[in-house]
Parts: C-alpha cells; sequence; structure tokens
C-alpha cells in the first residue's frame, strides 16, 4: 500500500461516509419505514457518520495522514461493523427484507474499510519506525 493510496481511499471513504450521514439526517424517517427500523438508529448512525466523515476527510487532506487518526476510523468501523450486527439480532423480527440487506451490506463494505485503514495505519506505523 502507497501513501497515495491510503489518501485517495480516505477521502473516498469520507465522500461516501459524509452522504450516507445526510442522507440519514435528511431521510431519516422515510429510511425507517422503508427499512422497517426505529429512526433513532439512523439519526444516531447519521450524527456518527457525520464526525467520522470528518475525520476521514481531514486524515486524507494531510501530505502524510496521521497514523493515530487511521487508526481511530477503522476503530469506529469496527464498532460500526459490531453494532450493525448487534442491531441486526435485536431488530430481526421488524426488518424488512431491504432493511436485513441493508445492514448487513453496509457492515460488510464498513468491515472491508477498516481492514484497508488497519492495513493502511500499520503501513504508516512502519514508516515512521524505519524513519526514526
Amino acid at each position: 500500500m502507497t501513501i497515495k493510496f491510503l489518501k485517495a481511499f480516505l477521502l473516498f471513504d469520507g465522500a461516501s461516509t459524509f452522504i450516507l450521514a445526510i442522507a440519514f439526517l435528511a431521510a431519516g424517517t422515510q429510511f425507517s419505514s422503508l427499512f422497517g427500523l426505529a429512526h433513532p438508529y439512523l439519526f444516531w448512525g447519521g450524527w456518527i457518520c457525520l464526525g467520522a466523515a470528518a475525520i476521514l476527510i481531514y486524515a486524507g487532506t494531510r501530505a502524510v495522514p496521521p497514523v493515530s487518526a487511521v487508526w481511530e476510523v477503522a476503530a469506529i468501523n469496527l464498532g460500526w461493523v459490531t453494532a450493525s450486527i448487534a442491531v441486526f439480532e435485536i431488530e430481526y423480527a421488524a426488518l424488512t427484507t431491504l432493511g436485513s440487506a441493508a445492514i448487513l451490506g453496509l457492515a460488510g463494505i464498513v468491515l472491508v474499510a477498516a481492514l484497508v485503514q488497519i492495513a493502511g495505519a500499520r503501513m504508516l506505523s512502519r514508516r515512521a519506525i524505519t524513519a526514526a
């Protein structure tokens, strides 16, 4: 992995996370009925996404992404995956087919993003050790 790839990935992830945040915050009620999911999940998920997007965009716009920021978004994403599985289990009976697919599909995408970010953070850490 290169720094150039990591920066591009962080910016892409930041932009897509920002769009998801706006969608959840602006149209949470509509998504709630479409997914069979209680509105507070989408409301608070939107705010979490907004914060994560800010960190992702910050890290992606630095000459070298701060390793702590990359670890932080990886941890946030792993938390999202864990919470998604919990919400799926808790709300299974109420979820629509689309809701189940959205929760599990997004959890899968976020898991892949977290793994890329972990690889990027490890690369940055090795780079810092080598430079010292």
